[in-house]
């Protein structure tokens, strides 16, 4: 957990620190020097998804959906498709 400071700074600590955190120990974490704290310079700072989920581009891209709109399919082939409407010529 990331917790931003009175004073612009930040710390992270675990969740069941924080909860175990009393208003007044909370209150003196402003004083923490920069040792202990750290500055804030990007706003997407240890974000939620990493790097390592991205996908492979290689395998994003070699996928080829090609799918012929109506008008670029022969009338003969149309009709021998079982889910051909009428309507769709």
């Amino acid at each position: 957990m990331i917790i931003q400071l009175p004073n612009g700074r930040i710390i992270e600590c675990s969740i069941e620190q924080y909860l175990s955190f009393s208003d007044q120990e909370i209150r003196e974490l402003n004083g923490l020097g920069s040792a202990y704290t750290k500055e804030v310079v990007d706003p997407f700072y240890n974000k939620f998804s990493s790097n390592s989920n991205k996908p492979d581009p290689e395998v994003t891209y070699s996928i080829d959906e090609n799918e012929p709109a109506l008008d670029e399919i022969e009338p003969f082939d149309k009709y021998e498709d079982p889910y051909f409407h009428p309507d769709d010529t």
